[in-house]
This record gives structure tokens, C-alpha cells and sequence, in this order.
């Protein structure tokens, strides 16, 4: 099993791979190892049912039922979810006391024209903060939110979040639960503020945070192709999308991992998605 770098940022692609197959419990071993360390596995030219990369996955953590075991994000099914339009970068339920703790995504229908996922290395961001911006924000938390009613392009502020929607309170600087690395825990979608500073400084700080975030050399943008199997640490990195052309079908299967189910993070969650 033969792995090269996806990008000088994050990422390893793991050469002539066919998951499906048996591994030796070394092999698991060093997938589990550059997950931790590079944050996400690429696997090309899959073949998969949604029970393949069901058990694949299940090697990396507790399976996570969302509406089921997977889902599709999609723009031609009926069930598909996260349909269309631009994602600004986020992790899954950052909003939330825990977030999900991994996602794999296998592509089943690419536009031609193209529809990228973007990551962003956020623990890597962390290591890279200016000496002078880390000492301002070391102990910093930010109040991250989300209105399941607000398009996924535009940031929403707190004050205009419907009644109900979830948030939750986290350190700028936090932990990553399995390697303990520290992690950026703003997000361009999901982060209202800096908490108990000036309204002028909680945007300040916080443009600063992204400019080593969202940095250019910081990201990973991956092109699908049909049969691609992304596995990536939710935790570790952001990820986000362009819009796309909404004539084209774009189906990703998808299983993530995670403690707790969507329901247990967010008990009100079918209320609220039904209004």
C-alpha cells in the first residue's frame, strides 16, 4: 500500500487501493496513523455500495446515523441533502457541543463542468498563528451557531437566527479529541463572535484567524471523479464549496462518524428543520 501527498498541506492519496478488499491490521494501522497525521485519505477508482463503505469507514471510529447510516448530499436524488449553491467553510455541527468526528464522501455522479470540496487545515492554522495574534486569542472562546433555514453562502449573526436554532459556546483554540493537537474552532460559517471582547475586535480577530486559515497555502481542493472515496478528520479541517451548475448531477454518498447521532446533539432538530 503506497501513499503520496494530496497536497503540501494536508492529504494522501493511497496508490492501487481497492477498500473493498481485506487489510492486514498494519495497513489499517498506517491509514489510521496519516489520517491523524495528514487529516485525509483519497481513494480512486471505487466501486462501491452504500454497505462497502459502510465497513470501510467503521475501521476509523463509531459509525454516526444521521437520517440513516448514509445519505446522499445530492442534486438529482429525492433524499439528497446540501443540494446545491456555495458551502462556506465550516465543520459539521461545529454549532454544537461536539462536532462530527469524521466524514467520507464517495462520488457517484461529477458535473463536467466541475465541483470542487475545498479543505482547509486547521490544525495547521493553529501552528502557523503570528506569535502576537496567538497571545490575543489563546484563551478566546467563540459562540458558534446555525440556522438550518439560513443558505449555507451567507453568514448568519446570531441576532437574526430564528428561535430555537442551536449554538454552542467553544475555545478559539481547542483540543482535538483523539490526538490532542490544537485545532482552530472558528469557522467563516458558523462562528458569530468573539466572546467577551468589542463587537470591532471580535471581527478584527477573527478576519486575522482566516487570513492564516483560508490562506491559499493552507487549503487542499479536491476535483472529483467518479468512483473517488474521501475520508477526512471533520475536526481537523474545514471544508467548503463553490457553487456549481445546478443542471448537472452531483451525487455523493456519504457516512460519517461520530458519539452522538444528529438528534442527541440537537434534540429539537425535527422541529426545527420542519418550519
Amino acid at each position: 500500500m503506497k501513499m503520496t501527498d494530496a497536497s503540501p498541506t494536508l492529504g494522501v492519496v493511497v496508490q492501487d487501493t481497492d477498500v473493498r478488499a481485506p487489510f492486514t491490521a498494519d495497513e489499517v494501522d498506517a491509514l489510521r496513523d496519516a489520517l491523524d497525521s495528514r487529516h485525509l485519505l483519497v481513494f480512486r477508482d471505487q466501486s462501491l455500495t452504500p454497505e462497502e463503505q459502510l465497513t470501510f469507514v467503521a475501521r476509523f471510529g463509531p459509525l454516526c446515523a444521521e437520517r440513516q447510516l448514509w445519505s446522499y448530499v445530492s442534486n438529482s436524488r429525492p433524499d439528497g441533502i446540501v443540494r446545491d449553491g456555495a458551502l462556506r467553510f465550516h465543520s459539521d455541527f461545529a454549532f454544537a457541543r461536539e462536532a462530527v468526528l469524521a466524514i467520507s464522501l464517495y462520488a457517484v455522479e461529477v458535473p463536467q463542468s466541475g465541483a470542487p470540496t475545498i479543505f482547509a487545515n486547521a490544525v495547521r492554522a493553529a501552528a502557523m498563528l503570528p506569535q502576537a495574534l496567538r497571545d490575543r486569542v489563546e484563551h478566546a472562546t467563540v459562540r458558534n451557531i446555525y440556522d438550518f433555514h439560513w443558505p449555507d453562502d451567507q453568514r448568519i449573526r446570531e441576532h437574526q437566527m430564528r428561535p430555537g436554532m442551536p449554538f454552542h459556546d467553544h475555545p478559539l483554540l481547542g483540543r482535538h479529541p483523539r490526538t490532542a493537537a490544537t485545532v482552530v474552532q472558528a469557522n467563516e460559517m458558523h462562528t458569530d463572535r468573539v466572546l467577551d471582547v468589542e463587537p470591532d475586535e471580535s471581527e478584527s480577530l477573527l478576519d486575522a484567524i482566516y487570513a492564516v486559515l483560508y490562506a491559499d497555502e493552507n487549503r487542499y481542493v479536491h476535483d472529483w471523479r467518479v468512483g473517488d472515496l474521501v475520508l477526512w478528520d471533520n475536526i481537523a479541517l474545514h471544508h467548503g464549496r463553490p457553487a456549481f451548475e445546478r443542471t448537472e448531477a452531483r451525487t455523493l454518498q456519504r457516512v460519517a462518524l461520530g458519539n452522538y447521532t444528529p438528534t442527541e446533539l440537537v434534540p429539537n432538530l425535527a422541529q426545527l428543520l420542519g418550519r
